[in-house]
């Protein structure tokens, strides 16, 4: 990230015409929305709003949306998956950066004005940026390698909604006293320009380094290797390291996106939002479309049919139904498949697999931390009063997480899932169910690899949808 004042107008003048810069409107092949690979990981895309060093939102980032190389996202995936074992988490700050973004934050640290000074930077003069390391003449963002991030988990402070006329604490100030961004105690706030923002700073207290290592420690065995100035910086430094930086505007997350990387589909339809049974297709990838695979099979859904859920891919609901707690509804909607789960110690399949214990439970309770989470009772300190316990239903013989709000907003549904069905008729309580030869043939054909994804929705809904999200013909 180093870089000299002195250089910035002649950086800024030759990367106007450096021919390594790729400077397309659209996002490379290999870019990935990380929300399609991991959507459990949080996102508060700082550079997408006011909230950061510069007071304002930076040039390129038209959407709050973290995109990085597809080898990346998957790396980071299996970071927050190891993390989520041992009761934490990530959420993300910036992922790539336009190079029109670190050109604005060059320009930023050249004119006049220090509107955010007092949170970000309140012992460094802004024009110091580059010479002590803070702000890059070339980033490695830029390259889609680089990500910022933090740590959460169960002691974290719950998150503050940040306003402009929010007051500015310094990001140094005790955990308790400086913005809160719903992490773990790291030291200093996200963006910090100061020494005891350096990874290895020594007068930070004892949990904070605690959390630096873990967060450290984690991405290290994936592949990430850290900067010593930022304990938020990382670059993924496995596989084929890219030279040329990119400048594609950041864009919202559409339906092409989404299904543009998945190599596999599980279309669940019903007649109407209020049927209790449906059908379920798979297809595979052959080419820019999807073909059958097998024959489709029968399910049913929710009690009381399918309402809009959270997923991949927004939808205006209209006079459309929208999923809630406890409303008996299976979601409708674009959802990545999560960890599979079931009886037995191991289980024929390539997806995460969880071998439920009589301590194995799914929280329901919307005001606890772990809602909308498989967590094991007896190793947690319990904050929720209602859960499912997954060893005490004969249907989680075998299923598979459906991760329909994820990140979980409050309320919104939790514990969907694919699993085995009581009989053909009698629905669930909005998951989705089968008979076990069919459950058993999506443990053995889903591949995390290829990127499976559910599309589940009533067939009006689903015809409505189907050009427009370029899904298969039923």
């Amino acid at each position: 990230m180093r870089s000299f004042r002195n250089c910035w107008h002649l950086w800024l003048l030759l990367s106007l015409v450096s021919p390594a810069m790729a400077d397309t409107q659209q996002p490379p092949e290999h870019m990935v929305y990380l929300r399609t690979i991991a959507p459990g990981i949080e996102q508060d895309i700082r550079y997408a709003g006011a909230h950061n060093f510069t007071g304002h939102p930076l040039d390129g980032y038209a959407a709050s949306e973290c995109l990085l190389s597809l080898d990346a996202a998957q790396a980071l995936a299996r970071v927050h998956t190891t993390l989520q074992a041992q009761g934490y988490g990530l959420k993300v700050f910036d992922c790539y950066r336009p190079s029109r973004a670190v050109a604005d934050m060059g320009r930023f640290a050249t004119e006049p004005g220090d509107p955010r000074k007092a949170e970000f930077y309140p012992r460094v003069d802004k024009q110091d940026f580059w010479r002590l390391g803070y702000v890059a003449r070339v980033s490695n963002h830029s390259r889609g390698s680089t990500v910022d991030l933090t740590l959460t988990g169960p002691n974290a402070l719950p998150a503050d909604t940040w306003t402009p006329s929010a007051a500015q604490t310094d990001c140094t100030a005790p955990y308790g006293q400086r913005w809160r961004d719903g992490a773990l105690d790291m030291g200093t706030g996200y963006d910090c320009f100061d020494e005891r923002a350096h990874t290895a700073n020594p007068t930070i207290d004892a949990a904070a380094k605690d959390n630096r290592q873990r967060l450290s420690r984690a991405m290290e065995k994936e592949g990430f290797s850290g900067y010593d100035k930022e304990w938020w910086h990382f670059t993924y430094a496995t596989g084929a390291v890219r030279k040329d930086v990119m400048d594609f505007p950041i864009t919202p997350l559409s339906a092409h996106d989404v299904l543009g990387n998945s190599q596999q589909l599980i279309v669940v339809t019903s007649k109407n939002w209020t049927d209790v049974q449906g059908t379920a297709q798979r297809y595979e990838r052959d080419g820019s479309t999807f073909r059958k695979r097998g024959d489709a099979f029968a399910v049913v859904v929710g009690k009381n049919g399918m309402a809009w859920g959270k997923g991949l891919v927004g939808v205006e609901p209209g006079a459309d139904p929208v999923k809630r707690e406890g409303d008996g509804k299976a979601p409708a909607g674009v959802f990545k498949l999560g960890t599979a789960f079931g009886f037995e110690k191991t289980a024929n399949t390539r997806l995460s697999y969880l071998a439920l214990t009589p301590t194995t439970e799914c929280v329901d309770d919307a005001r606890s931390a772990h809602y909308n989470a498989l967590v094991d009772g007896a190793t947690m300190s319990k904050d929720w009063n209602s859960s499912e316990q997954m060893r005490q239903e004969a249907g989680y013989q075998q299923g598979i997480f459906i991760e329909h709000n994820t990140p979980a907003s409050p309320a919104a549904g939790s514990c969907i899932f694919f699993h085995i069905w009581r009989s053909p008729t009698s629905p669930t309580a909005g998951c989705t169910a089968m008979e076990p030869a069919n459950i058993a043939g999506l443990f053995g054909w889903l591949d995390p690899a290829l990127s499976p994804l559910l599309v589940q929705m009533p067939e009006a809904q689903y015809e409505r949808y189907r050009d427009l999200w370029h899904l298969p013909q039923r």
